[in-house]
């Protein structure tokens, strides 16, 4: 499967060399392409996108192709070809 994916986390793009790459995996889910990112990208990736306890960061947030939130509970989501995700750091400030 391949999707389009945008890096909006800081450590994603510097272990990617770009904010935009289009991504080729086996599987199907967006666990999938997790694990895949962290398997091709290696420490950046896991430390860009976990946290201490091994579970997606709770300020990483997915959007599936513009328009739906994929929440934590909904990482079983799955992907089509050609689809476009988004990891998106979420920082409060004010």
């Amino acid at each position: 499967m391949r999707v389009n994916l945008k890096l909006l986390v800081p450590a994603l793009p510097e272990a990617a060399g770009r904010k935009e790459i289009e991504v080729e995996f086996a599987g199907k889910t967006v666990n999938d392409l997790l694990r895949h990112l962290v398997k091709q990208y290696g420490k950046a990736a896991k430390q860009g996108l976990y946290d201490n306890e091994g579970e997606l960061d709770p300020i990483i947030q997915i959007l599936l192709n513009g328009k739906e939130w994929v929440s934590h509970d909904q990482l079983d989501t799955v992907l089509q070809d050609g689809d476009e995700v988004a990891f998106m750091a979420m920082i409060a400030g004010g």
